[in-house]
């Protein structure tokens, strides 16, 4: 007798070289993959931090592929509040006490972006949610983060697959020609997104998913990897999310990242990854006992 379905990871149709960079971008499980990398030595970077929807992700990476200097527009998408200057396009680690500070923080992930994608082998992007917020003074600037501003500034309305597509498919055009050495994978969030309310999360997450698949219909040198599956048609347990009921825990986080690795990393490059695990755990008892 079955009390589960599991997923069973399958090889992609290619593999890739821990000793080769990759980026990942989007929203906070983008997040959790990169630590998993950087634990075991692989070169893997999220130069942009946390960005939610798809419409800020691919703002974020338009600034960076732009031929002229963003610093204008950065500076423009910056304000003051309680005496620290945000910007709409970015999360608050890029937050500082001048708009000229942030613009530098910025710039400094663009030039990590740009610098890193030039050898990356893989792009991985993050979807996490289809509910974006537009600033009401300007209709079309939809804001990456709300920096908790008053909700009155703002228009909330869920995009949707058409409107995720006409942005992301020129977008992933422009990069597979600067860069066709790269594999485009994207995820969909198992995070969920409660503040939405149980319907209003299952819509979003159901653009999104619809979305990257009309994506990668489109794109052959695109793929999908199940992580919002994986959690929730594999695992559908509140034992595998962390104490908000929202985030995966880490033994899901795991889980996830050891189908990954079944999915994406061949043998010699698992092994790759045990010793550069081997390496940290070794650097961080030193550092305990240097204490």
């Amino acid at each position: 007798m079955k009390f589960r379905t599991e997923f069973t990871p399958v090889p992609a149709g290619f593999s890739l070289n821990p000793e080769k960079p990759v980026i990942l971008l989007g929203s906070c499980f983008a997040d959790n993959i990169t630590q998993r990398m950087r634990f075991c030595r692989w070169d893997a970077r999220n130069p942009f931090g946390v960005l939610f929807n798809p419409l800020s992700i691919a703002r974020a990476v338009t600034l960076s592929l732009a031929d002229t200097d963003p610093r204008q527009e950065i500076l423009d998408s910056t304000f003051e509040s309680d005496g620290i200057c945000h910007s709409w396009l970015f999360d608050s680690k890029k937050s500082a006490e001048s708009a000229a500070d942030v613009a530098v923080n910025i710039l400094d992930s663009i030039r990590d972006f740009k610098r890193t994608i030039e050898t990356s082998e893989a792009l991985f992007i993050t979807f996490g949610t289809a509910w974006c917020y537009f600033l009401n003074k300007r209709e079309d600037y939809v804001v990456a983060n709300c920096h908790k501003q008053s909700q009155q500034l703002f228009t909330r309305r869920c995009i949707d697959i058409d409107a995720i597509a006409a942005v992301w498919i020129p977008l992933l055009e422009e990069i597979h020609r600067r860069y066709p050495q790269l594999k485009i994978i994207f995820t969909v969030s198992p995070v969920r997104h409660l503040k939405d309310g149980f319907t209003g999360n299952a819509r979003s997450k159901a653009t999104l998913i619809l979305a990257v698949e009309k994506i990668c219909d489109s794109l052959g040198y695109c793929s999908y990897f199940p992580a919002y599956e994986i959690v929730n048609d594999d695992l559908r347990d509140y034992r595998f999310y962390a104490s908000d009921l929202a985030h995966p825990s880490e033994m899901a986080v795991d889980y996830i990242w050891d189908i990954f690795k079944a999915t994406y990393v061949d043998e010699r490059g698992n092994q790759l990854l045990k010793e550069g695990e081997k390496a940290t755990r070794r650097s961080q008892h030193r550092s305990i006992i240097n204490v």
